[in-house]
């Protein structure tokens, strides 16, 4: 036992005075006989035996009373179970991530644990709390209980590395302080290998949190799958997870506007595609929803369906042009073809795609003015002549940072193999062609050195590779030269290159994946590009060019929705923004708790233990209560013992 004022001890050799008060009471007295009270003496000794014995209980009820004050007052305790009292230090890790809509056993797993972190939030200590997507290091308890009622869903999900390296960073370097990190999380199965591991030095707790309702529907994805003059097919993929109901409603609306709704029933791999068609025109607010009481965040994807601007394309070089002209078609594509002696460049400067078509020569006034297109990320695609001037072509290449035509090879070549990884055929095939009809060329050029092909001959080299926005062809595909025009590749490699010129009206993008996405607009000196929705506005990162602007998304937006791209306020087409599909799968953990952690169901429980194991057990109370039992048996003995 420890006394928190042990000087206050010495005020025990105050019990001397009630013993020499006992003692004085207790003093001898000479006797006297008298012969008339004789027949007294035995009544006279059995009252002087009672009167003995209740000085002697009065005594020690009075030394017990008074040595009670006393140590009361010095306040007696035993240590923790630790062995000593360390100041206390938590830190608070609530998973705020939209698989957290899952409804538990006492409601929806976010809502419950900010309302038990708000009744079991510790009085005393320094407590820091962090989500993923904000952090409160060392704030004052009523600012932190404010900031847990503001608390909402966010669509990141932290690396468990990176949680423990935020929890260590909140940790102050103060020594001697026990340190306490909570994790309160359904412990969702992470993207790749992502071990949890416990931070050393620390007691480590993790709070589990079970749903009630382990099945879930969502919407996986959508794509145009046909489209013509007069109609246009949506496609819908629909998924689930666990034991979910069979049949699925599923809607289309724009805006309020509803375009169909149809039931259908999930196969025995728990998925559906199924699709809706509807006039084709622009859907600036198209919205995909289905009926589903599992998580709700993945009930509704959004997209939009814009009026593509027409990407303008230049062709130099009108001989064997024609089968461009079957390519880029309006109102795609604004295609202009100019011979190669006599070139507009007023219409060069404002193109998006420039392709050189068999030209015999690149004179420097021509090259300069591509040089500058390419600085202005517009596209190049170059297909030499059989009879290229190979002293212009390199000086070109060499400016542009190209391999250099080494030798030219008249010999047949077969086109052989496809990188379908490569932007131009990524969406291209359903699954990879190993017998086709092969292309071939008669003549070819052979680079200085290798770059990434595109398409390749059968010994390797290149037939197409790209170079910063540059695609060059190391042969002729004239007729005369190569069938590679009758090819079924030719459609898709020309048609992708302009596509890419500028970035397609994309359906949807997902929130917090990186892109950049060109923007056909001509803003003004001053004048920037903001994307605008019903609840926020932000300016993205972006970067003028002649005829476009390229946007650079990055860590924002933060929301689901559908975000205007506005020039000042004029609208120049929609985004539609969804959330990760990634934790719609419902995949948890099953924990084993390593040395150093302990894992809980529930979050009061884990504040109770940190409580009690640097919790002192004072005895004060236990002695005041002993000095009333006393007290109060002096004034029973006082008035009942005769």
């Amino acid at each position: 036992m420890h006394f928190k004022h042990p000087e206050l001890l010495y005020a025990l050799v105050l019990l001397i005075i009630p013993i020499l008060v006992h003692l004085f009471q207790l003093r001898r007295f000479r006797i006297e006989k008298f012969t008339n009270v004789k027949f007294l003496k035995k009544a006279v000794l059995q009252t002087r035996k009672s009167s003995r014995l209740k000085k002697w209980l009065v005594l020690f009820t009075r030394l017990f009373l008074l040595a009670s004050i006393i140590i009361a007052f010095a306040q007696p305790y035993f240590p923790p179970t630790s062995g000593e009292i360390k100041a206390q230090e938590t830190v608070i890790y609530l998973d705020n991530s939209y698989s957290m809509q899952a409804k538990g056993k006492k409601g929806v797993l976010l809502k419950r644990s900010v309302q038990d972190l708000l009744e079991n939030l510790p009085q005393e200590g320094r407590v820091s709390l962090f989500t993923n997507a904000s952090e409160f290091q060392d704030i004052s308890l009523p600012l932190l209980r404010e900031k847990l009622q503001l608390l909402d869903y966010s669509p990141d999900q932290e690396e468990w590395k990176t949680i423990n390296l935020k929890a260590e960073n909140l940790f102050s370097e103060t020594p001697g302080i026990q340190k306490n990190f909570i994790a309160i999380s359904d412990f969702q199965q992470r993207k790749g290998s992502d071990t949890i591991n416990a931070i050393p030095e620390t007691n480590n707790y993790w709070v589990q949190l079970q749903p009630e309702n382990r099945s879930n529907i969502y919407v996986d994805t959508a794509f145009i799958s046909a489209r013509n003059l007069d109609q246009t097919e949506l496609s819908v993929l629909i998924k689930a997870t666990g034991n979910p109901q069979r049949e699925v409603s599923v809607g289309l609306y724009n805006g309020k506007e509803l375009f169909g709704r149809k039931t259908v029933a999930l196969d025995e791999e728990k998925q559906v595609a199924t699709s809706f068609s509807f006039p084709t025109g622009p859907i600036e607010k198209g919205k995909i929803n289905i009926q589903d009481s599992g998580l709700l965040y993945d009930n509704d994807l959004l997209f939009s369906i814009e009026e593509t601007p027409a990407v303008e394309v230049v062709v130099i070089g009108a001989n064997n042009a024609s089968f461009l002209e079957g390519i880029y078609k309006s109102p795609e594509f604004n295609l202009r073809i100019f011979p190669e002696n006599n070139v507009d460049f007023n219409q060069l400067s404002q193109a998006n795609l420039v392709i050189l078509n068999e030209v015999q020569e690149i004179p420097f006034s021509l090259s300069s003015s591509l040089q500058k297109l390419n600085d202005e990320k517009a596209f190049l695609s170059i297909i030499p002549s059989v009879n290229a001037n190979l002293e212009s072509y390199n000086s070109f290449f060499q400016n542009s940072g190209l391999p250099a035509f080494r030798e030219k090879v008249e010999q047949e070549r077969l086109i052989t193999e496809i990188i379908y990884a490569h932007s131009l055929y990524e969406f291209v095939f359903a699954e990879r062609v190993e017998n086709f009809q092969y292309p071939k060329v008669q003549v070819y050029y052979v680079p200085a050195y290798q770059e990434t092909a595109i398409l390749k001959y059968e010994n390797g080299q290149a037939f197409l590779f790209e170079e910063d926005n540059i695609f060059v062809f190391t042969a002729p595909i004239s007729r005369e030269n190569s069938n590679f025009k009758s090819a079924p590749l030719i459609v898709p490699t020309f048609y992708n290159m302009g596509n890419l010129a500028i970035s397609p009206a994309q359906l949807y993008t997902v929130v917090g994946h990186p892109q950049n996405i060109s923007i056909k607009a001509n803003p003004g000196k001053d004048e920037i590009l903001k994307l605008a929705s019903e609840e926020t506005t932000f300016i993205p990162r972006q970067q003028n060019y002649q005829n476009k602007v390229e946007i650079f998304l990055e860590e924002d937006p933060k929301t689901a929705g559908h975000y205007q791209v506005l020039l000042d306020s004029t609208r120049l087409r929609t985004l539609s923004f969804n959330l990760d599909r990634e934790e719609s799968r419902l995949g948890y953990r099953d924990l084993e708790a390593p040395p150093g952690v302990e894992i809980q169901r529930n979050i009061p429980d884990v504040f109770q233990q940190i409580k009690s194991a640097n919790e002192v057990n004072t005895l004060w109370k236990w002695f005041v209560i002993f000095a009333l039992i006393f007290l109060f048996s002096e004034m029973l003995i006082l008035k009942f013992l005769k």
